[in-house]
């Protein structure tokens, strides 16, 4: 059930509709969430820059938009957050490198103009690895971030700060990005949920994202959020090009899926065994052709 005083407990979906029905207000959400993010923050590390009074501004004018009665995006009014490697206007994005942390983005990354163009309000940017290159979000500039859950443990990374502070409820969704699960790590250590786009749906431009030259694997942008609908809704907004459809209208029964346990390279503990498994028996019980 909706608790509608307390915005920070809806997902960013249900959010989205409330504003937009006049139920809730922009401000009021980002307020909540900007509460939120100063209450948890100062264990986990994770916000590393702030924008709460652009964010402020710009929720005013969502509800003016709703008041006057003219359309509004699928995110209106919805405090979000994005990895710090991403540029937002006006932001450091440093990738933890000291001598970065001067300099300002000049422009959106597109992924975060189509999050602005839906509606979406930035509250701040996530605390990443250094050079997005491994599973712990930890770097000169920032210092590290904490896994919400135990403070002695990491949160993975590189897209760590996200991870951490979405499952805090410092932000029902956000933007980080993935090459070789640095969205998917952290949704995995913090308990939330991601995904690493279709190579090719969503380009990672990044200057130090590994991508110069490398096409056979691309990182991408991604979205991570409580739950599988809202990762969904942000990727249909930032996507920026077909529409990919509702994943709960995809016949299960017409899929024929493989998996697999090892590669024959890293030996996988024996959580991950059980869990791919019990997804691949997940499938098969709805239909699926189950190959190992």
């Amino acid at each position: 059930m909706m608790n509608r005083n307390d915005l920070t407990s809806l997902a960013a979906r249900d959010l989205a509709q409330l504003i937009a029905r006049g139920e809730a207000s922009a401000l009021d959400a980002t307020d909540q969430y900007i509460a939120r993010i100063e209450a948890v923050n100062p264990k986990l590390n994770a916000v590393v820059v702030k924008r709460y009074d652009q964010a402020r501004a710009e929720a005013r004018a969502v509800d003016a938009k709703r008041s006057r009665g003219e359309s509004l995006g699928l995110l209106a009014g919805v405090p979000v957050t994005i990895k710090e490697c991403i540029d937002v206007a006006g932001l450091p994005s440093t990738f933890g490198l000291g001598w970065r942390k001067d300099l300002r983005a000049a422009t959106d990354e597109s992924h975060v103009a189509r999050l602005k163009a839906a509606g979406a309000i930035i509250v701040g940017k996530t605390n990443v690895a250094q050079l997005l290159a491994y599973i712990e979000s930890d770097n000169p500039v920032y210092g590290r971030t904490n896994n919400p859950w135990n403070p002695e443990r990491v949160c993975g990374g590189s897209s760590g700060g996200e991870g951490a502070i979405i499952a805090a409820g410092g932000s029902p969704l956000g933007l980080g990005t993935d090459i070789g699960g640095s969205a998917r790590y952290p949704a995995a250590f913090c308990g939330t949920a991601s995904m690493k786009p279709t190579a090719g749906r969503c380009d990672d431009p990044g200057i130090y994202s590994f991508h110069t030259g490398q096409r056979a694997i691309v990182s991408q942008v991604g979205v991570l959020a409580r739950n599988v609908d809202d990762v969904a809704l942000g990727l249909d907004v930032i996507n920026g090009g077909p529409d990919i459809g509702d994943w709960r209208g995809v016949d299960i029964a017409g899929l024929r899926v493989g998996y697999y346990v090892e590669d024959g390279i890293f030996r996988s503990s024996p959580a991950i065994r059980r869990s791919v498994r019990e997804a691949a028996q997940a499938l098969k019980d709805a239909g699926a052709q189950i190959v190992e």
